[in-house]
């Protein structure tokens, strides 16, 4: 697992890296800039980064959001000084915030939740797809992806961390994506099958509750498929 160090201060970069990398498995790289990291994080692609917030250039809160916009799987992890950017901090789906001075315990346990996280059968057999939004060409994970939506104003693809718009339409997304447990359980929604939580009457439909509580539509010609489906997960 590839880890960047982001810390204006050399010192306290060479310490969290010492700790970081007694875990088994883990390199590591430092960056004592938010310019420098976001170079380092275009070429050598690390999984994760651990940042401080307050730096000279760019701070750590935003230096995470241009992070978070551009790279959908990675994990954010704040190390700083300062506690009460926290709540802004976890609301940009980061892993961990610790604070200084540093427990190196702690630290060991959030890297060895980022390798777990991090597991090699699941991410050499899962190719992220290439989906086309507004703004860019993305690539994302199948098994971020929680359900698509059809819209008038372009499909929407929510994931666990984000929500995408894009205009390749719902036939060339399922095509992609069905080989990876999605189904079309709606005219309007394409979803995962393995988020699935339960499937609830709903009127004279029925309605699928995922884990993260959000609730869709369920048609009753694709009741007997999705149960199917389930049953052979």
């Amino acid at each position: 697992m590839r880890i960047l160090i982001v810390d204006d201060e050399l010192a306290t970069g060479n310490f969290l890296k010492s700790i970081i990398e007694e875990v088994p498995g883990v390199i590591t790289d430092i960056a004592t800039s938010g310019k420098e990291a976001l170079k380092k994080v275009s070429i050598n692609q690390p999984q994760a980064v651990f940042l401080d917030i307050d730096m000279p250039d760019i701070n750590g809160i935003e230096l995470a959001h241009i992070l978070a916009e551009k790279y959908e799987d990675l994990s954010l992890v704040f190390a700083t000084a300062h506690p009460d950017h926290a709540l802004e901090a976890f609301e940009l789906y980061s892993v961990d915030y610790i604070l200084k001075p540093f427990d190196e315990e702690r630290i060991k346990k959030t890297v060895r939740k980022l390798v777990d996280k991090l597991n090699p059968s699941q991410t050499l057999s899962e190719a992220p797809i290439p989906v086309k939004t507004k703004k860019q060409n993305m690539f994302i994970k199948p098994s971020n992806i929680l359900y698509i939506e059809a819209r008038s104003s372009g499909n929407l693809i929510k994931t666990l961390n984000r929500t995408y718009i894009t205009r390749e339409d719902m036939r060339s997304l399922e095509g992609k994506l069905q080989q990876y447990n999605f189904l079309r359980c709606h005219r309007s929604y394409l979803i995962n099958l393995k988020r699935i939580k339960e499937v609830v009457p709903s009127g004279r439909t029925f309605q699928i509750i995922l884990d993260t509580g959000e609730k869709i539509p369920l048609s009753r010609k694709q009741e007997k498929i999705l149960r199917m489906k389930l049953q052979q997960k």
